[in-house]
């Protein structure tokens, strides 16, 4: 694996940790208050720091995405996937290209990857994605409802609501699926 170095914006008294690689971006934090939980959150303690242009801009989509910014142009970020099996990384860009807005089920993913009956593995792949929300593990929900989140289900509430999925009132009913 290439040597990884730490970028650290800050931008709107929010702090926001990326570790990368030669290959792109290899992890991120979402905002944080304070500018040590946000590099406590990517391990990057130890990490020399490289404040690229490129890793700024990495990082600002990072922000964007967070905001609820349905502009922000994740799809222009190198990422590194070292680490995960093929079978985990056609999940992971299924999961990049649910639109902003909008959610697909576990199952639905699983079956877009190539891996139908598979959402148990699903669930584990979001569970453990080091991506987000540049890979909005936070888009994929339950058939049923909601489903979990690493961050916690506000958190996801939350990142859902901004991007309008979610309303007022949240009911599951709220929730937009695509085909």
């Amino acid at each position: 694996m290439s040597e990884r170095v730490l970028a650290l914006l800050k931008k709107d008294g929010k702090y926001i940790a990326g570790v990368f690689t030669s290959q792109g971006l290899y992890t991120s934090s979402l905002p944080c208050d304070i500018k040590s939980d946000a590099v406590k959150d990517v391990n990057g303690g130890s990490l020399r720091r490289e404040d690229t242009d490129e890793r700024m801009m990495a990082l600002e989509t990072v922000y964007a995405v967070h905001e609820g910014s349905k502009d922000a142009a994740v799809h222009d970020i190198n990422l590194d996937f070292a680490g995960f099996t093929p079978k985990q990384v056609a999940v992971l860009k299924v999961v990049m290209k649910i639109p902003f807005g909008s959610t697909m089920s576990y199952g639905d993913v699983a079956k877009k990857a190539g891996l139908p009956g598979a959402a148990r593995f699903v669930g584990n792949v979001m569970r453990i994605n080091r991506l987000g929300p540049v890979i909005p593990c936070h888009r994929v929900v339950s058939s049923t409802g909601l489903g979990g989140y690493t961050g916690g289900i506000d958190k996801k509430i939350d990142l859902l609501a901004r991007e309008g999925v979610i309303r007022g009132d949240f009911t599951q009913k709220a929730l937009h699926r695509i085909p």
